[in-house]
């Protein structure tokens, strides 16, 4: 058996973990509950640049809090990635640039 473990392991995690928050975060905001949806309104409104500024400032924060659970709590790679791809997928989200969102609306074009 493959045993990945450090940064492999929370890179793997990462990438695997936005791909199904987005998909699941997709489908409540479209299909379920339309949760996200005031939130996208409201920075639709926003200028690109306000938009690209406020992004990376999520980015960076969701970086800032995964690293410090995973220094306080001491977390694995894996958790520290799965926890970082969440965030990321939200953040994706909010702003509508959720893949799984994209892929729809290419294929509906």
């Amino acid at each position: 058996m493959i045993k990945i473990e450090g940064l492999g392991a929370s890179i793997i995690a990462t990438l695997l973990s936005a791909l199904i928050f987005s998909f699941l975060l997709h489908t409540l905001n479209s299909r379920v509950w339309g949760v996200f949806i005031p939130m996208q309104r409201d920075l639709g409104n926003l200028s690109n640049t306000n938009r690209r500024i406020l992004s990376f400032a999520g980015y960076v924060l969701a970086i800032l809090i995964t690293t410090f659970l995973r220094v306080s709590l001491g977390i694995s790679g894996v958790v520290s990635g799965l926890l970082l791809g969440f965030l990321g997928a939200l953040i994706d989200t909010c702003f509508r640039d959720n893949i799984i969102e994209n892929i729809t609306k290419e294929n509906k074009e």
